[in-house]
């Protein structure tokens, strides 16, 4: 794919404008890409973004449909409610655009089969948002992984609260979809989404197991604001997964991992001096220096600027995009068998 690549983004509201952004600058200023067309029904957004990124009025659209169909971009970023992703992603691939969409993939695995189908029928490239990968302490952290050898125990947690106006009547939009089983909200696929595959990385084998118990426990909501996963992986580790938005936590954001030869503790959802954490023996805990974290680096504290960088330099090289279509599929199917662990009161297994 030729730099720039012409992109296009269907969804131009908070987290574009408050993290995106830093991201899509920081890429067109090495001239690796260029947004050249934008969608959203919310006409402040068009313009705020559209402004920002000089991009002109006649390319900007209420209806990513037409966006799609004036042509002029190789590649789309979908960063809309998780319910109108599969949909949205469908309609990307039959235009022949490589997808590049905010996690979760789909709200359910049937609307996953679809757009994995859709995908390879049209033969394009298509990748979901694993940012906090990206971060300087999981970075160091992923290096690491072949000292400390075979894993058998990891966990991670998100533990958080909403206030008690956290309802689908926010005023706020990004906190009423969030908080709305209809546009696809609640806390696993929202939060502990980034806590599952963070620790399944560092674990380094797929989930084979899953038991769960994920719950509406105190907001006024019709989605989940409880997670908690104990989860048996494919090399016999064990991990667990806690999230919430109605637990006052302190610690929010970390995972861990225990191997034969150590052990790593992050602090994966900052960019922070103080992420990295290494455990032997011999030392105890330890703090690790990131030497890859500058000024610039502490200022992406999700990661994002580290995802796209990698993920657009891929396309353009031709290479195998840094999050397949797989491992996004895997992670939804995690949260997927939670929710029937739930119901069934049993352990569900993954294919």
């Amino acid at each position: 794919m030729k730099k720039p690549i012409r992109l296009g983004l269907i969804g131009c509201g908070g987290i574009v404008q408050k993290t995106h952004a830093r991201a899509y600058l920081a890429l067109s200023e090495t001239e690796t890409v260029k947004i050249t067309a934008l969608a959203d029904v919310v006409p402040e957004n068009l313009q705020n973004v559209g402004d920002q990124f000089d991009v002109t009025e006649q390319n900007r659209y209420a209806d990513y449909r037409e966006m799609l169909a004036q042509g002029g971009i190789d590649a789309v970023i979908i960063a809309t409610p998780h319910s109108l992703h599969a949909e949205q992603v469908i309609e990307a691939a039959s235009a022949g655009v490589a997808i590049i969409s905010e996690k979760p993939m789909a709200t359910s695995l049937e609307e996953a089969d679809k757009i994995m189908e859709a995908v390879k029928h049209n033969d394009v490239p298509y990748t979901v948002v694993h940012n906090y990968l990206w971060t300087a302490g999981m970075q160091s952290a992923i290096a690491l992984l072949p000292e400390i050898g075979k894993t058998y125990y990891g966990r991670s947690t998100g533990m958080g609260l909403r206030s008690t106006d956290f309802t689908a009547n926010h005023p706020n939009p990004a906190f009423a979809w969030r908080a709305s089983k209809a546009t696809g909200g609640g806390c696993i696929s929202d939060t502990s989404y980034h806590e599952i595959y963070s620790v399944c990385t560092l674990v380094q084998s797929p989930v084979r197991y899953v038991e769960a118990r994920v719950r509406t426990m105190v907001l006024d909501i019709d989605v989940d604001d409880f997670a908690m996963l104990l989860c048996e992986h494919e090399n016999g580790a064990v991990t667990t997964v806690s999230g919430a938005w109605s637990v006052p936590a302190n610690d929010f954001g970390w995972c861990e991992v225990h191997a034969e030869n150590g052990s790593l503790r992050v602090k994966h959802r900052y960019n922070v001096r103080e992420a990295l954490h290494r455990f032997t023996r011999a030392e105890g805990w330890k703090q690790l220096e990131l030497p890859d974290l500058d000024d610039e680096g502490l200022k992406d504290a999700s990661g994002h600027a580290g995802y796209f960088a990698a993920t657009f330099n891929a396309l353009a090289e031709g290479k195998a995009l840094p999050i397949s279509a797989e491992k996004a599929y895997h992670n939804l199917a995690i949260i997927d068998a939670a929710r029937r662990a739930t119901t069934e009161r049993r352990a569900i297994e993954i294919p």
